[in-house]
């Protein structure tokens, strides 16, 4: 998963009355859309990839297998056909953020959370063959903002900025091992669990993976970053376990030289933009190059481990950075004038977006990406990458095997050219 900067500003944390209907809501649901709108955001997971619009819509594409897609079967969709034939996803009202829980999960403006697929730690959301609107509903107070999965643990971040986590207990931070919640329906699961101890409110949440277990991290209020989980390169320049026998607060901020506005993960890595627009970055996938500090590590050697972020300092990008995203093995950077750049593993011919050539960068490079035309957002999948430009059109490239690019071509497995002369995916909003 990716994610931009976050704003750091107590405007993030108002909170409605706890928990009646919110007053700024729109119940009607996102199949009568405004005549005009237009993509907000994009959100790519392994295989598939979605997007929001401003009238609330969420239409997605890819791999739909268990029905992940939320069109009530497990077929791709994009793979074959006119993708935007097939409408918005039926959630149930207007929707501003979507993330994997299990399955998926979409944010409503309505306050309550649907999510739809295989569920979680055995507990089912919905069946292949049902929508989205028939799945979970969620209904927490205060209301859940954000959904995030590790290995064996889920962690919600609540409109008041606290954190509540259940699966298994080395991975949640509440300072022991007891599992919690493991199978239970999670509506039950948020109402009993008490709040992490983290040492303020989060704006931001996000969860690794690793060999070796599942970690959370989460960007708090005052620009701190604090990890815990089973991990042994969190940041905290040790490889011990945070969680376990301590709490966040106990642990405190990973020590990152500066306070943090943004925070985006992948796997077992993590880069964390400061407010002076510089980048740091840690994680177990050094040897791969996208944390960004060149070629220096062995296939063991970690990042945050045996050394800070702070001690290895800003990842040298040669200028200031708006917005960071990872995905797969790379990482990527908006710059000022709507620019991209990317480096670390491509897996594949042309992934990283300079040609068939380039398959791995262990730094930054200093040319832009060529897209054709100014980006606003991106998201990065395993394989492929979607950019959303700033004419209000989509262009994916990387591995097309699941539809995952939009184009609707079966024909076509991968891009290996320059994403400039890859096909914008269709117009489902009229930009």
């Amino acid at each position: 998963m990716n994610t931009i900067a976050a704003a750091v500003s107590l405007a993030a944390l108002t909170l409605l009355p706890c928990c009646g209907p919110n007053p700024n809501a729109d119940e009607s649901a996102p199949t009568d859309l405004p005549d005009e709108v237009e993509v907000v955001e994009l959100v790519a997971f392994d295989h598939s990839t979605c997007a929001l619009d401003s009238g609330g819509g969420l239409r997605c594409w890819g791999s739909g297998g268990q029905g992940l897609l939320g069109y009530g079967e497990s077929e791709n969709i994009g793979d074959d056909e006119d993708w935007c034939s097939v409408g918005p996803v039926a959630v149930g009202g207007p929707v501003h953020d979507v993330q994997e829980l299990g399955g998926k999960c979409a944010m409503l403006d309505s306050g309550e959370a649907r999510c739809w697929g295989p569920g979680i730690f055995g507990f089912a959301f919905t069946g292949a063959e049902q929508l989205p609107f028939e799945g979970l509903k969620i209904e927490a107070c205060p209301r859940v903002e954000r959904l995030v999965q590790g290995v064996n643990h889920a962690c919600a971040l609540l409109e008041d900025g606290a954190v509540r986590c259940w699966g298994a207990g080395r991975e949640l931070g509440y300072g022991d091992s007891i599992d919690r919640g493991i199978g239970a329906d999670p509506n039950e699961i948020l109402a009993e669990l008490p709040d992490l101890a983290l040492g303020g409110p989060a704006l931001s949440i996000e969860a690794g993976t690793s060999v070796v277990g599942g970690h959370t991290c989460a960007l708090l209020l005052d620009g701190g970053v604090r990890c815990w989980g089973t991990d042994s390169a969190l940041g905290y320049g040790s490889q011990e376990p945070i969680g376990d026998d301590e709490t966040p607060a106990e642990a405190g901020d990973v020590p990152l030289g500066g306070a943090a506005i943004g925070l985006a993960s992948a796997g077992s890595n993590w880069c964390a933009l400061l407010e002076d627009h510089s980048l740091r970055c840690w994680g177990r996938d050094a040897a791969y190059g996208m944390l960004g500090y060149g070629d220096i590590f062995s296939e063991t050697e970690r990042v945050g481990d045996d050394e800070t972020p702070a001690d290895m300092g800003p990842v040298d990008i040669g200028e200031p950075v708006e917005a960071v995203f990872m995905g797969g093995l790379r990482t990527c950077v908006l710059l000022e004038g709507d620019r991209i750049r990317c480096w670390g593993h491509g897996l594949m011919p042309g992934l990283l977006g300079y040609g068939p050539s380039i398959t791995r960068l262990y730094e930054p490079p200093s040319e832009d990406i060529d897209i054709g035309v100014g980006v606003r957002d991106l998201a990065l999948g395993l394989k492929h990458t979607c950019a959303l430009l700033d004419n209000g059109r989509i262009r994916c490239w990387g591995l097309n095997s699941e539809g995952q690019l939009g184009l609707g071509d079966p024909d076509l497995a991968w891009t290996e050219g320059i994403p400039a002369e890859v096909p914008l995916i269709a117009d489902c909003w009229g930009a």
